[in-house]
């Protein structure tokens, strides 16, 4: 049964994708494993043809199992035997030297179980693999431009163990981005881009977007939700901006320069309502600079906060046992509640039901190269404990 959803170039790779994609990060969120298997079965069933995974998409579901994302990805597809196109899977790594990358992408094809050389399968199954540096910043670009590591990708390319290139970023990486684009090396970027933030896009200094489009980049498009934390705070924003869920979503299958826009779904529902929007009609330019208005009357209200996407846990746990993830989305749920004079009492109840403590950290700073949207960590704890504990 598929949607007939439409599809788009995904630049250089000649690929067409589906407009809508789905990303498998919250996979590790659902209350069951088979509650994985049955959204990836939606998923396929609708026709969509681009999975986005990613090593480190692990953790422990709601029933206390190990999950990761590239298994239940890979199981999924093996087990089909009615599809009658290759899959594409993006998955990503943290190796930014060629040890760590060569680990990181032999862990990944066993994980999804890829098999063969140039024409790749998951069982039966043909599909593209595009293999992403996770997270690409300033730091990290400059280790690969020194590490060989650049060399070692389009080795692998060559040989067949992945069929493209590509990399993730976010916002405060601009400059990087585009040097990135700029090289030729990569088919695919995966960029954050929403309509309460467009600083990759036509609020930016260059429009990044556009840029990757004129290069024959294929864009994926993260964050159209502007983040988990999103969820939370619409609560708090639903009475005053008519900007709803379809709409943010419509925003961005709106831009011409995005390829396809990966919605990272927790249910069926959550994606049949992604489905309907995409089979829609997208938003006219009127529509558009109408929303945009409105967003920007409450966008400024959203700076620096968590966005509880979870990267920073991906590779890093905090050595004093702080969970800090968790300290940060009860208070950034807390200076934006306070910004729109928002009743915000239910959060000190959560920081004590959930016994968050802040008083073992000891500012050693070592989270701060794991955020990718560049928070003082320390500083925003040390403001969650004056605020949640001296009530």
């Amino acid at each position: 049964m598929k949607s007939g959803i439409n599809r788009r170039r995904l630049g250089k790779t000649g690929l067409y994708v589906t407009e809508l994609s789905f990303g498998a990060m919250n996979l590790r969120l659902m209350n069951f494993i088979e509650e994985s298997y049955e959204l990836l079965d939606y998923v396929l069933d609708q026709g969509i043809n681009l999975i986005d995974t990613a090593r480190t998409y692990n953790g422990e579901n709601k029933q206390g199992q190990m999950v990761e994302s590239e298994v239940l990805v890979g199981n999924a597809i093996r087990r089909r035997t009615d599809l009658k196109e290759p899959i594409v899977i993006i998955t990503k790594g943290h190796g930014y030297v060629p040890e760590d990358y060569k680990t990181d992408l032999f862990e990944s094809l066993s994980k999804l179980g890829v098999e063969g050389k140039g024409s790749l399968k998951i069982g039966g199954n043909d599909i593209k693999l595009v293999y992403f540096f996770h997270g690409l910043n300033d730091t990290r670009w400059k280790t690969m431009k020194e590490s060989g590591v650049l060399d070692l990708a389009q080795e692998s390319k060559k040989e067949g163990l992945i069929n493209y290139i590509g990399f993730s970023s976010h916002y405060a990486n601009a400059a990087e981005i585009k040097e990135a684009l700029d090289t030729g090396i990569f088919d695919v970027a995966e960029l954050p881009y929403n309509i309460f933030n467009r600083s990759l896009g036509e609020d930016g200094a260059i429009n990044l977007l556009e840029y990757a489009y004129n290069k024959d980049v294929g864009i994926v498009n993260m964050k159209a939700f502007n983040g988990t934390i999103m969820v939370p705070i619409y609560k708090m924003l639903k009475d005053m901006i008519s900007i709803d869920y379809p709409t943010m979503l419509n925003f961005c299958l709106s831009n011409p320069f995005i390829s396809t826009v990966d919605a990272g779904a927790k249910s069926v529902e959550e994606f049949r309502q992604d489905i309907e929007t995409a089979l829609g009609n997208r938003l006219s330019i009127r529509e558009i600079e109408k929303y945009k208005s409105e967003a920007d009357v409450i966008a400024a209200d959203m700076d620096g906060i968590c966005r509880e996407c979870m990267h920073c846990l991906e590779k890093f746990s905090c050595p004093q046992g702080v969970d800090f993830p968790g300290v940060l989305s009860l208070y950034s749920r807390y200076t934006v509640g306070e910004k729109l004079n928002k009743d915000t009492s239910e959060l000190f109840k959560l920081y004590t039901d959930k016994g968050l403590r802040v008083e073992d950290c000891i500012e050693c700073g070592l989270c701060l190269e794991w955020c990718e949207y560049k928070l003082d960590i320390p500083d925003m704890l040390k403001k969650a404990r004056d605020i949640f504990e001296t009530v």
